[in-house]
């Protein structure tokens, strides 16, 4: 699991630390039909709609420990879904921080610059 986790942290730029236990344990319970693959798709996808360095229980409920999408995704269309799920994050971020764009960079695990670049990306104000 921490291999795959460290492979997509630095593909992404993201800062992510650890699995929460409770992640790992259900990650561990699971049975997961589609093996390998299927875990890493399911830990990429962790990584990606991370807010934090260390991926929490609730993003087992974002993700579903199933081969379904995740509701609320726009398409099936995987670039429209990760820009989707950049500027899902961002939006998050910058509510949760107050709009105070250091502190949203830092619970996205990212910089503040890579920030900028994706407020530019996506003209979020």
């Amino acid at each position: 699991m921490e291999h795959f986790v460290e492979k997509h942290r630095q593909r992404t730029g993201k800062r992510i630390d650890r699995l929460d236990d409770e992640v790992v344990q259900a990650l561990l319970r699971y049975d997961w039909p589609g093996n390998v693959r299927e875990l890493e798709n399911t830990i990429e996808r962790a990584v990606v709609l991370a807010t934090g360095p260390v991926i929490a229980p609730a993003a087992i409920s974002l993700l579903g420990a199933t081969s379904a999408a995740p509701p609320g995704l726009p398409s099936l269309r995987l670039h429209q879904n990760l820009e989707w799920v950049e500027r899902e994050t961002i939006r998050r971020a910058l509510e949760q921080s107050s709009g105070v764009k250091k502190d949203a960079a830092e619970l996205m695990g990212i910089s503040q610059r890579a920030l900028s670049y994706y407020l530019a990306k996506y003209r979020i104000d």
